[in-house]
């Protein structure tokens, strides 16, 4: 199985962390719900090491999902 890949996800990852960077300042827990591909999971996860990143899909997604999560080997993912 190929890694699922958006270009859509790849253009908003960098708006969507300046987002994040600004309201999830301390250590929280963050429930990603409709994670999708897993993108913007991992690279907000690399960037705000000090949240604790939960991510959700459909039972269908989730194996493209755990292929992210898995190259990735974040302790915070």
């Amino acid at each position: 199985m190929a890694k699922p890949w958006s270009e859509t996800c790849e253009r908003n990852k960098q708006p969507i962390l300046e987002v994040l960077r600004k309201y999830c300042t301390a250590g929280k827990n963050l429930l990603e719900i409709g994670t999708g591909t897993g993108q913007h999971a991992v690279y907000c996860t690399e960037a705000l090491p000090h949240l604790d990143w939960q991510p959700t899909e459909l039972e269908e997604h989730l194996p493209g999902l755990q292929l992210w999560v898995d190259e990735a080997g974040l302790d915070n993912l």
